[in-house]
């Protein structure tokens, strides 16, 4: 029987349509900027933040900058974007995609850090963020979507209260970005980091950030671009003055082409969350599974990701049998450090994350799958 990979919150795993031979395509594609032949990359590169604008909201397309994924995007905002002495609010169910720069950048910049909870239902608590907003913040960093627990986080309120307080917002769009509306332009705000390889269904090594026209970021790395070869200060151009270096054209076209397939055909999770939402109904009612968030949340506000554990078996135990069995899950803290000390399980949970195209027999498979690995490991 086939492995079933139920581990897409990390990657998709299977591109859109095209990606493949938009890549091979990359690969022979001239030097943009940088040659005589070029003409069609650079045309060809701008048509591809221009998709990437109309998906998002986002106007200002030269401001759209190529990234090695959702990663190097947060850390050019948060490195290069605070300031010293900033403070800055975060939360406790975000990835370390965001923890790990942020608290680097506290430590080196005398910036001070307010990490703030989720509460029972897995999003962030907006009386928390309007009491911590009233004492004064500069910056709010925050992700649409939780990877550890796929609830969608009320990112629309929390910017609208961080615009009304007079403080900025980062934006990681990793995990929720590509399978809902997210308009850039009406949340304003400054930065938004999103990977190709999760949600847009591109390859891996590709993503892009988003800057606002009002936002002057410091380069984290300095180099060749293609123009003004003669100053050896960076370039003030944009895209220029942040895409440093030779460019990874195979990565860039074909995250152009999984955009395009994503603007021709968007997602709908209609059927991926009433599956999910019987398999969550057939774990709650098993005393031995306690899944999380704790409190039911309504699958029209959550991905499909459902996190979980037995009280009997530990998860990464779990993880490995019914990986020997054909079912490819993940177990442990999902890089969310401190999400899993919030819901007072440390050691982790198991991560559930089909992908969008599973049938009601592969779920039906999953939950054999589960009950078989809880019984035959609690002997």
């Amino acid at each position: 029987m086939d492995t079933l990979n139920w581990n897409r919150a990390a990657t998709c795993a299977h591109p859109a349509p095209g990606v493949e031979a938009a890549m091979i395509q990359g690969l022979h594609a001239p030097d943009s900027g940088r040659g005589s032949n070029n003409e069609s990359t650079g045309e060809r590169l701008h048509s591809i933040r221009q998709c990437a604008g109309r998906l998002f909201g986002f106007a200002a397309t030269e401001r759209i900058i190529f990234t090695s994924g959702a990663t190097y995007g947060l850390n050019l905002a948060i490195h290069g974007g605070i300031l010293s002495g900033s403070r800055v609010l975060t939360t406790t169910y975000e990835h370390n995609a965001v923890l790990r720069p942020v608290v680097r950048r506290a430590e080196d910049h005398d910036c001070s850090i307010e990490i703030l909870p989720f509460d029972d239902f897995g999003v962030l608590d907006l009386e928390i963020l309007a009491a911590e907003l009233k004492k004064g913040a500069d910056w709010l960093v925050m992700g649409v979507a939780s990877n550890l627990m796929g609830t969608i986080q009320p990112f629309q309120e929390a910017c609208a209260m961080a615009k009304a307080a007079g403080t900025r917002v980062i934006l990681d769009l990793a995990q929720g970005g590509g399978y809902f509306p997210i308009d850039l332009d009406a949340l304003g705000v400054s930065y938004a980091s999103i990977a190709g390889h999760k949600g847009l269904h591109g390859p891996r090594g590709i993503g892009l950030l988003f800057v606002a026209r009002d936002c002057e970021p410091t380069a984290l790395v300095q180099g060749g671009t293609g123009l003004d070869g003669l100053n050896l200060g960076m370039c003030t151009e944009w895209p220029q003055r942040l895409e440093v270096g030779t460019p990874n054209y195979p990565g860039i076209f074909g995250l152009g082409a999984a955009l395009e397939h994503l603007e021709a055909h968007p997602v709908d999770l209609d059927g991926p969350r009433r599956r999910m939402a019987m398999l969550e109904t057939l774990l709650r009612v098993d005393s031995d599974f306690e899944i999380f968030p704790r409190e039911p949340v309504s699958w029209s506000k959550r991905l499909p990701i459902l996190a979980l554990q037995s009280k009997s078996v530990a998860s990464s135990l779990m993880a490995h049998w019914i990986s020997q069995a054909g079912l490819e899950v993940r177990s442990g803290d999902m890089c969310a450090a401190k999400a899993t000390p919030q819901l007072g399980v440390p050691e982790g949970l198991l991560r559930l994350s089909p992908p969008l195209a599973a049938t009601d027999s592969d779920y039906e498979r999953v939950y054999a799958l589960l009950l078989e690995a809880r019984d035959s490991l609690s002997d």
